[in-house]
């Protein structure tokens, strides 16, 4: 009993020792980092729950906070989740904050303003900078490849100087541009290509009208919005290094003849006078390489309680696959935001240059006698690349043409400066009541070099010279006034008008001239050229204006109803004085039914959200003064006075004062979702729109017309789609993360019609997608027709029946019989250019320090036409020139006529590509104080294609009227391994 009494008089003074302790105020230190890198961060605000005793984090992310052991504190940031931590015993107390992970509450860009994910009633994909393609990229667009559903982003070959095509949902047109409008720093039309991948914070794709008709004439091709880095508030000072060295191989090289190969031929045949010189070439290993390419980014930005700045310069080196092409690109910009007048005033201001050099090398427009890869493939291996020292020219047939040494001798180069600056001035004086006023400049500049020497061919030449230079420049003034404000805590509103002023300028010249004096002066000095015509000097300029009106509501009711309305009317030059202004409305609705008492207690849905909107968007993206009628100098003409020759003038175009916008239609109904706590989300969208009014030449009778053309709107282009994006979680553990993201997406395109009452196409310019090479000869080789009904890219082309006795090309006819004149042969729809659907699947996975994702791309269902097996794997060109190693199969079925347009060289192009792989190690440098973080990371682009297709590369850019084509002119696909680093101090 004794004993029992002892112990509880212990026991109680242990618990009011711990009361006594826990009521003294005692200090508490620490430090709070970021958990996705380990870096400090600045500004954190930590509270004592239920007081307002606080204190924030300083540069190196540590404070010192006085409190009692029973206190809980608070740590809160902007964009984090907020933490509350229990004292207790401890006097040191660090702590690690996430980044707020649900999506559905994140942030997207839309025209003139921000909104919440969960509150849009458009179809807009926010795509972050983390989630992009990583490794050695030629163009900015090259990192959203694959990334959002509806979005073809497409490049045909791999050649550094060339850019990527952005097809969104279908986009077609007759003659007027069809690729997305790009909106940089709120600044339209800048080029994205003067962009560095290391700069770009995110892309926010704007797909439907119903979001884009804010740009209003500009936009039926859709928008997309890049948003540049600014310097984050919460990581202070910052120094920010990335570097990379990458190899560049071709992914797939065609098998053509050896030298033995064709000695073989030779013999086996009993050829005589076959010209045998002695070699054995490889030209695709004396044309093609390993292209070694390198980039180093370094940023250095800042962030105090007003003022915060990035600055950053990237040089990047692309070298080419191919011998004598590469490029060479230097980027530096600046982004500062300064506060003033207690946050009143807002001066967000960037200013960038890009200068760029380029080295080209000749290829396409077929079999010319400068196109390398043409003569990399014919050339025979048996004819050395070089013989005393000079290139080795043999005139085995006609356009035969060494092609190290077109590489070699041709000057094809380009010097450009583009110049970026845009400065945007807000004044909130009233909570809510925000003006703004946007200045921005484009301009750029750029110079081309071209010269073919005396000595380039084999037969010679007289030597050739051109000199270009172009210069564009837009200047634009943006004013918009925007209230935000909430009514009986229910009714959100927020309002937005403004004006919009955008003048772009074009100039440029160019002179040329032939008989060369030097081959060494080139290009640089063109008085060296002897014979200049009339028409070789040239010179130009145009300027057009859009002026535009918009105004913008958007309503919320307590975030279970949304609506929006917009409305832009545009004015602009390019068209006729009866048709200069248009407008564009659109109007679109949200109900969030997890949000109705129905669902509002199933834990199933964290939101299920409906969206249906309706727009009309526009497309003026034609040439300046397409609706008038002017004269140009048009060569020389007989003065009756004199007898001279003198310069001649020739009406340009028609006028037609009723040439007026292109425009778009759309009905988009999409339906977001997240279930399962937010581990599984995204979005299925219905879209409809035509594209009608279309802008492009057409034929008109002379007279009463001065030309046989005429600028017109006719036509019309149906596109309807399903869109599919999935975001799941699929682990989500303290060491291991896997996040995997799947958008699929279909569209079915329709010509519905081309012609009208007053103007019409002749069948032959419905006839498309025309081959050349050696022995396609006659008026059957088109292979595409532009049917009322069809979709653009339709295969039109004779069935092919087999062979001959004697080895001829045999094809299907109307009557059902079979005719070896493909003239009589009857044509069929035998496929698309266009897939039937396309897929991307990204996953990023985090475990411990290592981090690793993969990204696959896939189309399905489109067909190419195959023109490069159709020309080289022709027997009658043996053993003059050489030839794919299938002709050895040809002629073993008996194969002995001459290539002909049919099915047999069509073939399914559908793959799947593991387009990017990255796996990483992070670095958390603790006795390293002036290193915050270290990444260093391998990555190969464009890993493993799987497909039927036989050539290079099935992959093709879906722009204008014509595609499908793989025509021995393409520039090989590469496969990249690349080695980087990445370092913030």
């Amino acid at each position: 009993m004794n004993r029992l009494k002892q112990f509880l008089i212990i026991l109680v003074a242990l618990l009011l020792g711990n009361l006594s302790l826990m009521a003294q105020e005692i200090s508490v230190t620490g430090k709070v980092t970021d958990a996705a890198d380990g870096t400090p961060m600045i500004g954190v605000a930590i509270v004592v729950k239920g007081t307002t005793t606080g204190t924030i984090t300083n540069v190196d992310g540590e404070f010192s906070i006085k409190c009692k052991g029973n206190d809980v504190l608070v740590f809160s940031f902007v964009g984090y989740n907020t933490q509350e931590v229990a004292v207790g015993s401890r006097s040191v107390i660090n702590v690690q904050m996430k980044q707020e992970s649900k999506e559905i509450d994140e942030v997207i860009v839309i025209g003139y303003g921000v909104q919440k994910k969960s509150d849009r009633t458009g179809s807009v994909v926010n795509v972050k900078a983390e989630e992009l393609n990583r490794g050695s990229l030629t163009d900015p667009i090259q990192a959203m490849q694959g990334k959002v559903a509806g979005v073809n982003v497409s490049k045909k070959g791999g050649d550094p100087n060339s850019g990527f095509a952005v097809q969104i949902r279908g986009a077609a047109g007759f003659a007027s541009n069809t690729q997305p409008l790009y909106v940089i720093d709120g600044v339209p039309g800048a080029d994205p290509t003067t962009i560095s991948p290391d700069d770009i914070e995110s892309f926010n794709v704007l797909k439907d009208a119903s979001s884009g008709a804010i740009y209003g004439s500009r936009a039926s091709n859709g928008v997309i919005i890049i948003t540049t880095k600014k310097a984050d508030k919460a990581k202070g000072a910052t120094i920010d290094y990335n570097g990379y060295v990458s190899a560049d191989q071709t992914s797939k090289r065609l098998e053509f003849l050896s030298a033995a190969d064709i000695r073989k031929y030779v013999t086996d045949n009993n050829i005589p006078n076959f010209a045998d010189n002695g070699a054995n070439t490889n030209w695709q290993d004396e044309i093609l390489k390993t292209g070694i390419s390198q980039s180093h980014s370094i940023a250095v930005s800042n962030s105090t309680d007003n003022l915060s700045y990035r600055f950053s310069y990237n040089h990047t080196y692309n070298d080419g696959v191919v011998i004598q092409s590469n490029k060479q690109r230097d980027i530096a910009r600046f982004n500062l935001t300064q506060k003033a007048l207690n946050d009143i005033v807002t001066i967000d201001a960037s200013i960038a240059g890009t200068f760029e050099k380029n080295n080209y090398v000749n290829y396409g427009g077929g079999m010319g006698s400068s196109n390398i890869f043409y003569q990399m493939y014919q050339r025979n291996p048996v004819d050395p690349v070089y013989k005393d020292g000079e290139f080795f020219e043999f005139q085995r047939d006609f356009n035969y043409n060494n092609p190290v040494a077109i590489a070699k001798l041709i000057q094809n180069e380009r010097d450009a400066k583009n110049y970026f600056g845009n400065a945007k001035i807000s004044v909130e004086p009233i909570k809510g009541l925000v003006g703004s006023v946007n200045f921005g400049y484009i301009r750029n500049d750029s110079e081309s070099f071209y010269f073919e020497p005396t000595n380039l061919y084999a037969g010679g030449t007289d030597g050739y010279g051109k000199r270009g230079y172009s210069n564009f420049s837009s200047q634009v003034l943006e004013a918009t006034i925007s209230y935000n404000f909430v009514l009986d805590e229910d009714h959100s509103i927020n309002l937005l008008g403004g004006y919009s002023f955008q003048e772009d300028n074009h100039s440029g010249l160019s002179a040329q001239g032939r008989e060369a004096l030097s081959n060494y002066l080139k290009s640089n000095n063109l008085g060296h050229l002897n014979n200049v015509n009339v028409g070789d000097i040239g010179s130009w300029r145009n300027s057009n204006r859009l002026i535009s009106y918009f105004a913008r509501a958007t309503y919320n009711y307590k975030s279970k109803y949304f609506a929006t309305a917009t409305i832009r009317r545009d004015g602009s030059s390019k068209f006729g004085k009866n048709n200069e202004w248009g407008l564009f409305p659109s109007a679109s609705i949200a109900w969030d039914i997890k949000k109705e008492a129905f669902l509002e207690n199933i834990d199933l849905f964290n939101q299920l959200k409906l969206r249906v909107g309706y727009g009309i968007t526009g497309n003026q993206e034609i040439s300046s003064f397409l609706d008038i009628m002017y004269a140009s100098p048009s060569g020389t003409a007989p003065n009756f006075e004199t007898g001279e020759d003198a310069i001649n003038f020739a009406i340009s175009h028609n006028a037609n004062p009723d040439l007026k916008w292109e425009e778009n239609s759309e009905l988009n109904i999409g339906l977001d979702y997240s279930i399962l706590k937010n581990r599984i989300q995204g979005s299925f969208e219905y879209y409809i729109k035509s594209t009608y009014d279309l802008l492009a030449p057409y034929a008109v009778p002379v007279p009463p017309n001065a030309l046989p053309t005429t600028w017109a709107n006719v036509g019309q282009i149906d596109n309807k789609g399903f869109e599919a994006n999935i975001t799941g979680y699929a682990i989500d553990n303290k060491n291991f993360k896997w996040r995997t993201i799947v958008n699929l997406s279909t569209n079915h395109q329709k010509l519905v019609s081309l012609s009208n009452d007053q103007y019409s196409w002749s069948e032959a310019d419905k006839k498309r997608l025309w081959l050349s090479g050696r022995g396609l000869v006659g008026a059957q080789n088109w292979t595409q027709y532009l049917f009322e009904g069809e979709e653009i890219g339709t295969f039109y082309i004779p069935k092919y029946a087999g062979l001959s006795s004697d080895g001829k090309f045999l094809f299907f006819t109307a009557a059902g019989g079979v005719t070896r004149d493909v003239n009589l042969a009857q044509r069929y729809v035998a496929g698309y250019a266009q897939p039937r659907f396309t897929l991307g699947w990204s996953n990023f996975i985090t475990y411990k320090n290592f981090d690793f994702s993969i990204a696959l791309r896939g189309a399905y269902g489109n067909k190419v036409m195959n023109v490069t097996r159709m020309v080289f794997s022709n027997p009658q060109i043996l053993p003059t020139l050489n030839a794919l190693s299938e002709v050895l199969d040809e002629i073993d079925r008996g194969l002995t006529d001459s290539p002909k347009v049919s099915d047999y060289y069509l073939e399914d192009a559908s793959f799947i590509k593991i387009d990017n792989v990255t796996i990483a190690y992070n670095f958390n440098p603790k006795s390293t104080k002036w290193v915050k973080n270290m990444r260093v990371y391998l990555t190969s682009n464009n890993l493993f294609t799987f497909t039927k297709y036989t050539g290079l590369d099935p992959e093709q850019s879906y722009v204008g009227l014509e595609y499908g084509l793989d025509m021995y002119d393409v520039y090989p696909k590469t496969r990249t391994i690349t080695l980087g680093l990445d370092i913030k101090f």
